[in-house]
């Protein structure tokens, strides 16, 4: 454990005032009150008035200020590893707004301070280290959030959550969802570690949030705060959220009102510039001497960031400068399919959930915005762009146009988007549309759209609906591409969303052999999918010494429609053990089956010829608990693989040394 800025000032104010712990019990009452109220607080449920701070806040991490006095800690309900089990920690965190902000505070009271958690410098990495957070569903649309987590170091991580929070575990791996890490915002955090524990503030500008009032300047919006201690594996919530549901499952938050508030609209401009030079030398014509040559480059640009109303975000941007986004993970691909490689740039992620359209395959989406300004890897010249998303009414509105420059024998190319989706019958359920299109100088076109529709039926019951549709040409091979029926996609999906007891998913994709969204991801065409998955979660309760234990079966089958042949079957079960540290085992049997129309080669010394292949595989898996100081997740296989065999073992890690030193890597292995 490290104690940041030992500063004299501090512990002379600290004998002159009450002690933070004083402060709270003149404050706030009994320290234990809130964990020990939240031990049977309901649900979410109707509307609850946040409570407005009094007078001012000096953001300094203590929140002992009085305007403190009047907020009471949140009642907070043990969410993992038990739920709704006792402690004996003591923990609060408050949440109050003003004019101007929203506060939140947060108290982790230690008898030894050694034992907190904080490694963290870094923003938006996190190393194991303690915190609190809240999430915020400022358009109440029960889909997309918005996260703000503190540590105990001041560091800070913010983060986009769209989906509902859904398709993670929702346990100690941090919950679900599609999370977009690269979105930033500004915000301030302030903490203090002392002999009593550590402390925090978080102050959130009301300008940070995109939000819509009332006549009367109220507004209303989801909210979920919490505490967490990944030493013991403990994450207490506001509100309660029992474990069928991520705690990241934005419909299961509560709605809180802030009255006599308004939307501000700032103005971000963030102008660049570069310069270069480069001297190279040569041999000349005939031979005898080097001749050197400098050549110098020049670079402005400029990125602006406006809110046209509180509902809309304008993104602007001329020649844009992508040099300081994070590289790519190497990845080993074992497969005759394309990798898939997560959007890291910074402009493409405001309410990036919006832009979400799966079309049920592979990671297939019809929206993939690294098909804008990179080729296979490689930046290409943006010479500008605008990116609108917000709300207009009762709809969701998302708007991109970007224009490429002609560069290395591509052409000049022009990308549009638009997704427009709106709440119906309840909710949870939706429907919308979204169009693409790319256009090539020369006239070479792609436009593709797409309806969806989701729809909550009862319970915990969804069904969703899709259908897709390609135009293109401009080019005699384009213009004879298939058409009409057969350059669509049908996806039909009925899935239980729940984490607790019996869940399942069951999907039907058909794809026609012209269905090509060029600006989307696709790893196969011209197929039916039948998806099937079923899983059964058991949470055993305080008394055992597993959080959850799980066990379920995968199954796909794909079939190519050009020979009616099924190209790839897969039926996984498997079983899982979760400790209530976090650490989990998982083995699982998969049974594979490839056909093959055409070889292929993986590597210069490996080759996979056509024909048809079964591919029993048996795979054990390890990870670590997010509480481990090195935390080694690894991975071992065995089985066959294609003609062959294959033996796998693959490992990654994570060492926080201390907050100015963490050791990240992995290693992977494959005998073939």
């Amino acid at each position: 454990m490290f104690l940041p800025r030992p500063l004299v000032p501090l512990l002379m104010v600290g004998c002159l005032y009450p002690t933070p712990a004083a402060l709270a019990q003149e404050f706030n009452g009994d320290t234990r009150a809130a964990l020990v109220e939240g031990e049977s607080a309901p649900e979410a449920n109707g509307t609850v008035d946040l409570q407005r701070m009094t007078g001012p806040v000096t953001l300094d991490g203590f929140s002992d200020e009085a305007a403190w006095a009047g907020i009471a800690p949140l009642p907070l309900t043990m969410y993992e590893p038990t739920y709704r089990g006792a402690t004996d920690r003591t923990v609060q965190v408050l949440v109050g707004y003003d004019e101007e902000a929203l506060y939140v505070a947060a108290r982790f009271y230690h008898e030894d301070p050694e034992v907190i958690r904080a490694f963290s410098l870094t923003r938006d990495r996190w190393s194991g280290d303690d915190g609190f957070g809240i999430l915020l569903d400022t358009f109440n649309d029960n889909e997309n959030g918005i996260r703000f987590v503190g540590l105990p170091l001041g560091t800070r991580m913010d983060m986009a959550i769209s989906g509902d929070g859904q398709g993670g575990d929702g346990g100690g791996s941090g919950g679900g969802g599609p999370r977009a890490i690269g979105w930033n915002t500004f915000w301030d955090l302030e903490t203090r570690i002392t002999d009593e524990g550590w402390f925090g503030e978080m102050r959130i500008p009301l300008s940070s949030l995109r939000f819509e009032t009332d006549d009367a300047g109220s507004v209303v919006m989801g909210m979920m705060a919490y505490a967490y201690e990944p030493g013991t594996g403990t994450r207490w919530t506001f509100p309660a959220i029992p474990p069928r549901s991520p705690y990241t499952q934005v419909s299961a938050w509560q709605d809180v009102r802030l009255l006599e508030v308004n939307s501000r609209n700032p103005v971000y401009v963030s102008p660049y510039g570069l310069i270069g030079q480069d001297y190279a030398t040569d041999l000349n014509p005939a031979g005898d001497r080097f001749v050197g040559a400098t050549d110098e480059a020049y670079e402005v640009g400029l990125d602006m960031k406006i809110n046209p109303t509180p509902n809309l975000t304008l993104d602007l941007t001329a020649n844009t400068d992508f040099a300081a986004v994070e590289a790519d993970q190497q990845q080993v691909n074992l497969t005759r399919f394309s990798l898939f490689f997560d959007e890291k740039r910074p402009f493409f992620q405001e309410r990036a959930g919006i832009f979400g359209f799966d079309t049920g395959a592979d990671r297939g989406t019809l929206f993939y915005s690294r098909r804008i300004g990179l080729s296979e890897g490689q930046p290409v010249r943006i010479h500008g762009g605008a990116r609108l998303v917000g709300r207009l009414g009762a709809w969701d509105l998302g708007l991109i146009e970007m224009q490429t420059a002609r560069d290395a024998g591509r052409p000049a190319e022009n990308f549009g988007v638009l997704r427009l989706k709106r709440r119906v019958l309840n909710t949870n359920s939706y429907v919308g549309g979204m169009t693409t299109s790319r256009i090539a100088e020369g006239g070479i076109y792609n436009l593709t759209y797409g309806l969806d529709g989701q729809f909550r039926l009862f319970g915990d019951e969804y069904l969703t609906l899709k259908w897709l549709q390609t135009f293109q040409g401009g080019d005699p091979a384009l213009d004879q591409a298939p058409a009409g029926v057969d350059a669509s996609r049908m996806v039909v999906d009925w899935t239980r969303r729940r984490l607790e007891g019996f869940s399942y998913q069951n999907a039907f994709v058909w794809s026609g052999p012209g269905y090509d969204p060029a600006v989307g991801f696709e790893s196969r065409s011209d197929f039916i999918r039948a998806q099937s998955d079923w899983n059964y979660q058991w949470y055993p309760g305080s008394s055992s010494r597993f959080r959850r234990i799980w066990t379920g079966v995968e199954s796909n089958a794909w079939v190519r429609n050009q020979d009616d042949k099924v190209e790839t079957g897969q039926f996984t079960p498997f079983l899982q053990f979760e400790t209530k540290p976090g650490t989990s085992i998982k083995a699982s049997f998969n049974g594979a089956y490839e056909d093959v129309a055409e070889a292929f080669e993986l590597s210069d010394e490996v080759s996979i010829p056509a024909g048809s292949y079964w591919a029993p595989e048996a795979v054990l898996e390890l990870r670590a608990a997010r509480g481990w100081t090195i935390r080694p997740n690894i991975t071992l296989t065995a089985g066959r693989f294609f003609d062959g065999t294959r033996f796998g073992l693959s490992t990654d890690y994570n060492w926080a040394v201390g907050p100015h030193l963490e050791l990240r890597g992995g290693w992977e292995w494959n005998r073939i």
